[in-house]
């Protein structure tokens, strides 16, 4: 059975026909989670790693919740903000040349704004390659991470950190020895 010239024709039209109402109704769907790379939340956590890479804990908190919940895949459990507060210039005591890329690119790191409809969470997740070198053992850093910061009523309320804890704790060790010889 052949379908005449006519027929396919009217199959194309009903085909794109279908798809382009898909298409629409999928664009116009409510409950479809929203990604952004330039809006406002962005552009803050930006804000929020230069001030990290300045060691300006006051800035950095001016973004934070009072409520902070600090989870990352080196800690046991959660931190609260003053622990944050308190980290962030320890990084700053136990490493120098801080910086911040992203691999294979020309940008300092990844970053995107997800708003998740169905339970109306906005994260901002950033992907970058921390690089430090360390004030006590002398080692130069590279680790790959990953920050999830999750947004409520304008201030940061969560934060997840994944990456390799490994230099971080060898430099920690190393201070703490430094300490106890000057004892």
């Amino acid at each position: 059975y052949t379908l005449g010239p006519l027929k396919m024709k009217l199959m194309k039209q009903l085909i794109y026909v279908l798809a382009a109402g898909l298409f629409a109704v999928s664009c116009s769907n409510p409950n479809a989670t929203l990604v952004t790379f330039d809006d406002e939340n962005t552009v803050a956590i930006r804000a929020h790693i230069q001030n990290y890479l300045e060691n300006d804990v006051a800035s950095m908190t001016e973004r934070w919740s009072e409520d902070l919940v600090v989870k990352g895949s080196t800690l046991d459990g959660a931190v609260d903000l003053a622990v944050a507060q308190s980290a962030i210039s320890l990084h700053h005591v136990l490493f120098s040349d801080i910086s911040i890329t992203a691999p294979d690119s020309d940008e300092d790191f990844y970053a995107e704004t997800t708003t998740y409809k169905d339970s109306g969470e906005t994260w901002t997740k950033i992907w970058f390659s921390w690089n430090g070198t360390g004030n006590f053992t002398g080692n130069t850093v590279s680790n790959m991470n990953m920050i999830g910061f999750r947004w409520a009523d304008g201030k940061i309320a969560e934060e997840h950190h994944f990456s390799d804890g490994a230099a971080f704790a060898a430099e920690v060790a190393a201070f703490e020895a430094s300490q106890s010889a000057a004892e």
